[in-house]
């Protein structure tokens, strides 16, 4: 991983640090962990069945959840290691896959580069993404007030756009959000809510090789980090495994 100089950068760096130690330790507390098998769930969004997997480790009490949202062209499986990585600490998970996405595609499928899947698919996705918020607010051993959420490539920006809209999850995690907008960036430090940016360093999508430029002059709170390759969102998960051992930790300590 690379470290880069300013404070927020440091930061990210310092997290991944204590994240390593921690993993370092962790078989001790998998040896005491039960957790339950994941269950196909299907959420109503307007006109589209968005299918989803939810899995909730088994507790005495109500405990933290993250909802994630695939990139353009992706599907919920690429978070399978992150939400076995966040069930091992006690933190539930609900992996969706947007509208045209994976097997949520009841209405069509999405295809990259068409300007009319994109108005279509994209455009209006953070709808989905409030509903999963209901949805998961709702279910039996969830604690309302202590969801998180991760987003990939463009599910970053739909994420934040929903958060203004119907009100903001308790941490956020963005995996090489190259469309998040100047007004989400603006909002970061205002919402007061922890936001942890994560990008390849050699990503080759203009947007990419701008972003972090961009939120360093726009935040002071954002934590970001920056992986060695050119792997895109979910996909970082797969060339760097110890990145989804880390973001699990950040969200044992932002969920808490």
């Amino acid at each position: 991983m690379k470290k880069v100089a300013d404070m927020n950068n440091f930061r990210g760096f310092a997290l991944f640090i204590t994240a390593v130690i921690y993993l370092s330790n962790l078989s001790v507390v998998l040896a005491q962990k039960t957790v339950t098998q994941e269950t196909r769930v299907v959420i109503e969004s307007d006109v589209w069945k968005i299918v989803g997997d939810l899995l909730i480790p088994k507790s005495e009490g109500a405990i933290p959840a993250v909802i994630l949202l695939n990139r353009a062209a992706g599907e919920r499986s690429e978070y399978r290691s992150l939400c076995a990585h966040l069930a091992e600490m006690g933190i539930a998970s609900l992996r969706i896959d947007l509208r045209g996405h994976g097997e949520s595609i009841n209405k069509g499928k999405f295809v990259p580069f068409d300007s009319t899947s994109r108005k279509l698919m994209i455009e209006p996705s953070h709808e989905d993404v409030t509903t999963a918020f209901r949805y998961l607010k709702s279910v039996a051993g969830i604690d309302s007030q202590r969801i998180g959420f991760v987003g990939g490539s463009y599910s970053g920006e739909m994420m934040a756009i929903a958060a203004r809209k119907s009100g903001y999850g308790k941490a956020y995690v963005a995996l090489s959000p190259g469309s998040f907008s100047d007004e989400s960036m603006e909002l970061i430090d205002r919402s007061g809510i922890p936001w942890l940016f994560i990008k390849s360093a050699d990503e080759k999508a203009p947007p990419m090789k701008d972003l972090f430029t961009i939120l360093r002059e726009k935040s002071r709170k954002a934590q970001i980090i920056e992986v060695d390759g050119t792997e895109h969102a979910s996909k970082i998960l797969g060339a760097h495994p110890e990145v989804a051992g880390m973001i699990a930790v950040w969200f044992k300590h932002q969920l808490e």
